[in-house]
């Protein structure tokens, strides 16, 4: 048998031995930049969370489609000056692009005018906005010429099963021929007749007042029009209207669970929105409005009672906010709490919210996925009354 010679030995070992050097080249190069972060693969991993932070994620069509600033336009809710469509601040709204727009009584000057007013304010040329108002009844009423005449609290006295259902749907037909899409109504608070709503609720029961509620939103439904029950968890024992100042609710969560919720636990599921109340509720927090609460705006409204559709707040103008908050800091607070459309009544409130609200979601105050969350919401409502077609 012929004996290998060494000099194919030592070319076989050398070539081994380049073998190695190469894989330790590579190596080096390659799969230990790879570990440490360095070298060619560094932009890549560093680039993916900015571009996630910039374009939020949303399984909704038309939310992807938008840009931040667009998806902020869609949670807010402005009220306006002017009383007929020529006027400055009409237009000036009608332009913006905003989620809605709510009609006060400083805005209309009756049925015939209004009507025209409203289909101003829905000329936009992009998403079109909720048209809102707050039409409770008898002196409650932001459209007085408009139904209904009778006060929740008349209505109940009268006893008659169906009373309920037929005098909000006589408001909702109403509001929907005057191009109306939401109204904010009907108050389910549990209210005596010392409360400072009193007049504005129906009952200080809260069995009674949950089918009351139960029977005024199927006469929203019948009629076409989205309500919003107010205000959740419940003002009824509120130490003094919150659009007179800060409102403590003297109640323990035992007691708003046994009572308050009642009413909006019965309608939870049939509701397509919920004004959330401005009042401090101590066992969540004594000192922040509870739309501005997340243990309210999220634990209690969502994970408690398990509503699903738009958290509305109540009107982050009022003195029980802007005592405490300057209306762009407790428009950013509401929507991390929970909130998916921010009410701000009075154009001289508005100015800089939608600015602040973008800022905050570029240095991480504000989670960009929560504010798609919020436009997803409000966008689904739009389908909900015709304003985007599915």
């Amino acid at each position: 048998m012929p004996v290998p010679s060494l000099r194919f030995s030592f070319r076989r070992i050398a070539a081994l031995f380049v073998l190695a050097l190469i894989g330790a080249a590579v190596w080096f190069f390659l799969i230990r930049d790879d570990d440490s972060g360095g070298g060619s693969v560094e932009p890549e991993t560093n680039e993916e969370p900015e571009r996630a932070a910039r374009e939020p994620v949303s399984d909704d069509p038309v939310v992807r489609r938008m840009s931040v600033e667009e998806q902020i336009k869609q949670v807010l809710m402005f009220g306006f000056e002017g009383t007929a469509p020529s006027a400055p601040g009409v237009a000036e709204l009608a332009e913006s692009d905003v989620g809605a727009v709510v009609v006060r009584s400083e805005n209309w000057t009756g049925a015939d005018a209004g009507k025209k007013l409203v289909a101003a304010l829905s000329s936009s040329d992009g998403i079109p906005p909720l048209i809102a108002t707050s039409q409770e009844g008898g002196e409650f009423r932001a459209l007085p010429d408009l139904p209904p005449e009778a006060r929740a609290l008349d209505i109940a006295r009268e006893g008659e099963p169906n009373a309920v259902t037929e005098w909000a749907n006589a408001a909702s037909e109403a509001l929907v021929g005057a191009g109306f899409h939401l109204n904010l109504f009907p108050v389910a608070d549990v209210a005596s007749l010392d409360s400072p709503l009193a007049g504005r609720a129906f009952s200080d029961d809260p069995d009674q007042v949950a089918s009351l509620t139960e029977g005024a939103l199927e006469g929203c439904e019948d009629a076409g029009l989205a309500c919003a029950p107010l205000h959740f968890p419940g003002l009824g024992s509120a130490s003094q209207d919150t659009a007179q100042g800060p409102a403590t609710v003297v109640t323990d969560l035992a007691t708003l669970n046994a009572r308050d919720l009642v009413p909006f636990r019965a309608v939870s599921r049939d509701a397509p929105a919920m004004v959330i109340s401005l009042g401090l509720y101590p066992d969540f927090d004594a000192v922040v409005p509870g739309a501005l609460t997340e243990g309210v705006a999220t634990g209690l409204l969502r994970a408690e009672v398990g509503f699903r559709g738009v958290a509305i707040s109540d009107d982050l103008g009022s003195p029980a906010v802007t005592g405490t908050y300057p209306v762009p800091e407790a428009a950013i607070r509401a929507l991390a709490a929970g909130i998916d459309l921010v009410q701000v009544g009075s154009p001289e409130d508005a100015d800089g919210v939608a600015k602040a609200i973008k800022t905050a979601v570029e240095d991480g105050t504000l989670d960009p996925e929560r504010l798609a969350q919020a436009a997803e919401r409000v966008i689904e409502l739009k389908r909900e009354v015709g304003l985007i077609d599915n």
